[in-house]
This record gives C-alpha cells, sequence and structure tokens, in this order.
C-alpha cells in the first residue's frame, strides 16, 4: 500500500543550540522566571529597538495584562475584530468588558476601517487591533484610535519580527503590542510570549501584574541577600515566563533573522506555484513589512473547503483555518456584540478560507508538492 509523504501543517524547528540551551538551565539550579528570562527581555528589547519588553507566560496572558492596565469601567466596550483566535475578545471579557465584534477588510482580514469608523462613533473604550498572519495594521487605524483618544491594544501574536509605519513593530505609541512564543508561531519556546511597550508605566505594571500583582519576584526574593519583606499592590494573573523556556526562546532569537528570510522564500515559493489558480492570496500581494507567519488562501466560491482539505489530507498535507469568527461562537452571540453594519465579509469569506503549511522544515520540494496537490483539488 503506497503512503503518501507527510507534509505537517507547522513544526517547530529546534536546532543542537536550542537543546544545549534548555540543557544548560535544567543543570543550573534555577529553571523558574529568573536571570535567563532577563537576559531575553534585554535581547528582545533591542531587536525591537523599544524601550520594554516583559517576558510572559503567552500572548494571551500579555493581552490580558496591557488590557487590565487600561483600567476600564466594568461594561466599558472593547472592538476586535471578529477575525481572531478567541484569546483577543478574551482578555476584554477577563477585564469585565464587553468585545464589540467588528468586521474585516476583504484583502487583509485585518480591521475593516468602516466597520471601525462606525464603532467609534457608536462608543468604544478602547480597540484590540491584529496583525493577521503577520500582516501589520493600516496606518489609518492608529490615526483613528489616536484622533477619538482610546487606546489601541496590538495583538501581534503573528507578528513578531514586522514592520510598519513605526519600523519594527512593537507596541511605540500604543498600550503595548503582544507577542506569542507558542509552539507553530515563528519564534517558539513552546508556550511564551512577550509585551513590548515604550511607556514605562505599563512595563512596571506587567512586571507585578505577571506575579499576582506582588511587588517582588521570585528572583529577587529567594537570592543570598535578598531582603524577605514584599506587598501585593494589585491583584494580578500568573503569567510569567520561566527561565526553562526563556532559554530557548533566547537562542531562537539568535537565528531569527534567518528563520525570517527562510519564511519568506516560502512565501514567494507558494506565490509563484499558484500564479494562475483561482485561488487568491491574503493578502493579493506580498507585503514588504509581514513576518510571514501564515499562507492564508481564499477559494473559489462553490468549492467546498472540506472536500480540498479531505484531499490535501489524503495527499499528506496537513492544513488549519485561521479563524471562525467571533461572532459565530456561541458564548460569544450570547455575551458579545457585532459592530452596526455586522460582519458582511468574514460571514462571506468564513467558508473559503484556507492556511496551507508554513514552517522553517519545508523544503520548496514540499511547497510544489502542496501547490500542485491543491491544483489537483479544485481541478
Amino acid at each position: 500500500m503506497h503512503t503518501p509523504r507527510s507534509v505537517p501543517f507547522a513544526a517547530p524547528d529546534i536546532h543542537a543550540d536550542d537543546v544545549d540551551a534548555v540543557t544548560q538551565v535544567l543543570a543550573s539550579g534555577w529553571i523558574t522566571s529568573g536571570s535567563e528570562c532577563m537576559a531575553l527581555e534585554a535581547e528582545l528589547a533591542d531587536y525591537l529597538t523599544v524601550d520594554h519588553v516583559v517576558a510572559m507566560s503567552s500572548c494571551t496572558a500579555a493581552l490580558d495584562t496591557a488590557v487590565a492596565f487600561l483600567d476600564l469601567p466594568p461594561g466599558a466596550a472593547v472592538g476586535v475584530p471578529t477575525w481572531t483566535f478567541v484569546s483577543t475578545a478574551l482578555a476584554a471579557v477577563h477585564a469585565g468588558l464587553v468585545p464589540v465584534l467588528l468586521d474585516v477588510d476583504p484583502n487583509t482580514l485585518n480591521l475593516d476601517l468602516a466597520s471601525l469608523d462606525r464603532a467609534i462613533t457608536d462608543g468604544l473604550d478602547a480597540v484590540i487591533g491584529v496583525h493577521f498572519g503577520g500582516l501589520p495594521l493600516d496606518r489609518s487605524v492608529h490615526e483613528r484610535c489616536a484622533d477619538a483618544g482610546i487606546p489601541l491594544v496590538e495583538d501581534g501574536a503573528h507578528a513578531l519580527g514586522a514592520h510598519d509605519h513605526r519600523g519594527t513593530l512593537a507596541g511605540q505609541g500604543t498600550a503595548g503590542a503582544c507577542f506569542s512564543f507558542y509552539a507553530t508561531k515563528n519564534l517558539t519556546s513552546g508556550e511564551g510570549g512577550a509585551l513590548a511597550t515604550d511607556d514605562e508605566r505599563l512595563a512596571e505594571f506587567a512586571r507585578s501584574f505577571r506575579l499576582h500583582g506582588l511587588s517582588k519576584d521570585a528572583w529577587s526574593r529567594y537570592g543570598p541577600d535578598a531582603p524577605h519583606g514584599y506587598d501585593l499592590l494589585a491583584p494580578g494573573i500568573k503569567g510569567n515566563l520561566p527561565d526553562l523556556l526563556a532559554a530557548l526562546a533566547r537562542s531562537q532569537l539568535h537565528r531569527f533573522d534567518a528563520t525570517q528570510a527562510s519564511r519568506r522564500h516560502l512565501v514567494q515559493h507558494y506565490r509563484k506555484g499558484l500564479d494562475g489558480c483561482a485561488i487568491r492570496f491574503v493578502p493579493d500581494d506580498l507585503v514588504e513589512g509581514s513576518a510571514d507567519h501564515l499562507v492564508v488562501v481564499i477559494l473559489p466560491e462553490g468549492v467546498s473547503r472540506d472536500a480540498v482539505v479531505s484531499h490535501l489530507s489524503a495527499a499528506g498535507i496537513a492544513t488549519s483555518v485561521h479563524f471562525q469568527p467571533l461572532h459565530t461562537f456561541g458564548w460569544f452571540r450570547e455575551h458579545a456584540k457585532v459592530g452596526a453594519g455586522g460582519a458582511p465579509t468574514a460571514d462571506a469569506l468564513a467558508p473559503r478560507a484556507l492556511s496551507l503549511p508554513l514552517h522553517t522544515r519545508l523544503t520548496d520540494d514540499d511547497v510544489a508538492y502542496v501547490c500542485d496537490t491543491l491544483r489537483g483539488a479544485l481541478a
């Protein structure tokens, strides 16, 4: 019986240097948040050219922290694109706020400006903007929020290494940029994330909030000369990043530019391989500042995505869907609001969006195989 080749959707690219870095921490006697975590924060801040990076246990924890810092009154309205993972909107929910789910631009699947404008007119208190697939938000989103005097939190789970009108995307002038180091991300620590900001008050808040709201972390409390007293400044979360994971993130950061170059090469290969095909890419044209986290295609109208997925799966090719719009989830239908005008673009594209494999263990031949197989599925 013929066994098809295997092309996983996402695969962590772990090198010997990564294993050595983690092994050294295991042998050090200190595996929770300490010197490795602080070194990662300093190196990542230098890489992003931003004043502060606070390492977190996940992007979700970073989002929770950034939204909590806003200190909005219970029930305040927070604009969120409906085309995102649930954790984006749950950051508002965890703070006692109400997500207002907004439509997305058909080309980028980032926040739709007209939907945002209507929501601002109706009274938003904050916005969480998502850099979908690593593509930075339109500059106009920043301008709309600034003009309205409402804070913008950046969900950069897909966007480490992206560039926009401010330079390297790092939360400059916003209420922080939140990054993910999850297993499928461009830089991984297995689980983990970070909050980047040029706001010293937000950074100080985040360092305490990620440790239940305590005034000192374990590294400060357990050192040989450390004073034992500490205080609870405000109720926080358990959201710190252990040294064990920080060491892996540091090792990956040291070759991150090469990783990004490899991903860009693969994305270009996909676009060439599917040129003239009935699908379209998100976005239509390759953007220089994108972090190239996903390869998302929109299937032709009338084509069954399930049938295409089954065809690819039979050929050993794994795929995914980013995302199921939030307003289609039962809980959000009951507890969130949908912005004026609804989400017609998200509704129209949700059954047709498909994410193809993208990771640095792919070869050019793998990409060509995926492209040929997809063409066959559509034929």
